[in-house]
């Protein structure tokens, strides 16, 4: 695999948090009015029982939504860049923008962060013929000759992990990697990260939407492509 063509397709950071963000008239039109003085401009918004939807189309896609969840009481600030076409710092200051126009519409006195999870999907070349051969070849060192138990031919696989939280080593998060060949691209190998943050925090703690991103971030460049590449010690 090549790690220099590194392709981000999806980030996501989902804030959920407690008590559930009033869904009137006003805060409505406040938060619209609060995004647009964070310099965050959009195109379109759609409003359902408890739940507002921002969506902006140019230059870069961008996807807000303030929600409640299935937990009464409970609400989400979920931002998404669903096909990113920028860098990942670029995300973070503008998730940042979203955040204070959140804050400045939805004040932090009494919230609660009952967790939050991140998630980024990337695309990397492969270094042999098929991404499939490079992960179940190269990386698990199996013989093409087993898959012939499947009596089909295989057009594409992966792998999964999931690693739950470790306690006594700081704040506690769950893992989950997907590495996977790409079925649009052959010659792509699909790579998604998720770290997520169970534990809920102290009320009024910030929603530090940059600080999460950058550990996900952090993880898929010292963990999961150290793994792509073959390195056993844990950095």
């Amino acid at each position: 695999m090549n790690p220099d063509s590194r392709q981000i397709i999806h980030i996501g950071i989902n804030l959920v948090i407690s008590p559930l963000p009033a869904m009137d008239a006003r805060s409505r039109l406040q938060f619209q009015q609060s995004l647009i003085e964070s310099g965050i401009d959009y195109g379109k918004v759609e409003f359902k029982e408890k739940e507002m939807v921002v969506v902006r189309e140019a230059p870069t896609r961008l996807e807000i939504k303030v929600a409640a969840t299935n937990t009464p009481n409970v609400g989400q600030l979920l931002i998404l860049a669903p096909h990113p076409k920028r860098a990942l710092i670029s995300f973070e200051q503008e998730a940042e923008a979203i955040v204070q126009a959140f804050n400045a519409t939805w004040p932090a006195d009494n919230r609660r962060i009952v967790s939050t999870d991140v998630t980024l999907r990337e695309l990397y070349e492969t270094t042999e013929r098929h991404a499939f051969q490079e992960i179940w070849e190269k990386l698990l060192g199996q013989p093409i000759d087993r898959l012939s138990a499947f009596g089909r031919s295989v057009s594409g696989g992966g792998l999964r992990f999931v690693m739950p939280p470790q306690q006594g080593q700081g704040e506690p998060v769950q893992v989950e990697v997907k590495i996977e060949s790409y079925l649009r691209n052959a010659r792509k190998i699909y790579v998604e990260t998720q770290l997520k943050w169970p534990q809920p925090l102290a009320p009024g703690a910030p929603l530090n939407p940059r600080e999460r991103l950058e550990q996900a971030n952090e993880y898929l460049q010292n963990n999961v492509l150290a793994f792509l590449a073959g390195d056993t010690q844990s950095p």
